[in-house]
């Protein structure tokens, strides 16, 4: 009887809903609690960015046939790091499960305990998206302390986790096959080293334009580490022996096959809430007024149907640093080097631009 009275005792303190049922409704791909099944689970269970989740009664022993969901979100541009102050299952039977993306139809992170994994104790955990759904599950038996899990929104890459599409000028007003070659350098041996490339990382996508209709891209399984990314950028010196024979060139296509680029989601792949950057990389101002706008048009759309931040690298001398940067995602998102000898000096401009949010001037 004193049993009895201490547990509702502690139910009552604790404010949860415990041993008031709650029932499962599946809406779309997510599980939404309603307030008429599982024991103690949150009735709001969506957690954002940073904080901690307790099982069901924590401190005290977890229910039996218990099921509970979580969804969390890490900040905008960052993945989750997930880690545990207090672990206590049992074993063969309790577990919890941590999917890498927005549903439990997502791959699946890890199980800890439970029947048919080996993991039995609780690690450090860190997703390749933004989001994570982390469920728990008890059954009739045993019950235990259960667990406290820490959630944090981390860069586990350098500069941040990225899918980074890359517009390679290789068209006739870079000016000279000496200036091209300095491109290629550039993006090959001193930019992307920089970068932990990697399908769960820094994620690249490659494209080299040769002509006004014709590029040569490369998708992100095609440069899946930074090796492949330096071998095959390099590999474009053989693509375009020489830069100076194609003079059908225009400053409209570089943005509209970065936006066509991004609109095949074969090609790119792109995972699911990580942040999408495009670098253009920019030899000469636009042909006439017509060429401006349509290269604008395409900038717009990048940002707004593609939900993409275009970074707009200029080279060379003569260019309209003014006009061009409005191409760019916002105000601090184009950068300009009037001598090809010098683009190793933008690197860390880039690489800010690349994980920063949106600044309070908006573009185009």
């Amino acid at each position: 009887m004193l049993k009895q009275i201490l547990l509702v005792a502690i139910i009552l303190n604790l404010g949860v809903s415990a041993y008031k049922k709650k029932s499962l409704i599946h809406n779309h791909d997510k599980v939404i609690v309603s307030n008429d099944d599982f024991i103690g689970c949150p009735v709001n269970n969506d957690f954002y960015y940073n904080g901690t989740i307790n099982s069901p009664l924590y401190p005290y022993n977890y229910p039996p046939n218990d099921k509970c969901y979580y969804y969390i979100s890490a900040e905008p541009g960052k993945v989750l790091k997930i880690s545990f102050s207090h672990f206590d299952l049992e074993s063969c039977c309790d577990f919890i499960t941590i999917y890498d993306g927005p549903t439990v139809v997502s791959k699946k992170l890890v199980q800890i305990g439970g029947p048919g994994s080996n993991v039995t104790s609780a690690g450090t955990y860190y997703t390749t998206t933004r989001n994570a759904v982390v469920t728990f599950e008890s059954n009739p038996t045993i019950q235990k302390s259960g667990f406290s899990m820490q959630y944090q929104s981390v860069n586990t890459v350098a500069p941040c986790n990225r899918d980074i599409f890359l517009i390679v000028n290789g068209l006739a007003n870079v000016g000279s096959q000496a200036n091209y070659q300095k491109e290629i350098n550039f993006i090959a041996n001193q930019l992307t080293p920089t970068w932990n490339v990697g399908l769960d990382k820094v994620r690249v996508m490659l494209n080299l334009q040769t002509d006004i209709d014709y590029a040569i891209v490369w998708s992100a399984d095609d440069v899946p580490s930074n090796a492949n990314v330096t071998q095959e950028v390099l590999n474009m010196l053989e693509y375009v022996p020489d830069v100076t024979t194609d003079n059908n060139m225009d400053l409209e296509c570089l943005f509209r096959y970065a936006f066509d680029g991004l609109d095949d989601s074969k090609e790119f792949d792109e995972r699911y809430g990580i942040e999408k950057v495009v670098i253009i990389f920019v030899a000469a101002n636009a042909n006439n007024d017509q060429d401006y706008n349509e290269s604008f048009e395409f900038a717009h759309k990048i940002r707004t149907e593609q939900d993409a931040k275009v970074i707009v690298v200029g080279m060379g001398s003569g260019l309209d640093q003014t006009r061009l940067s409005k191409l760019a995602y916002a105000s601090g998102y184009a950068f300009f080097s009037t001598s090809y000898d010098n683009l190793s000096s933008l690197i860390p401009k880039i690489n800010n631009a690349i994980c920063s949010g949106l600044s309070s001037q908006c573009g185009p």
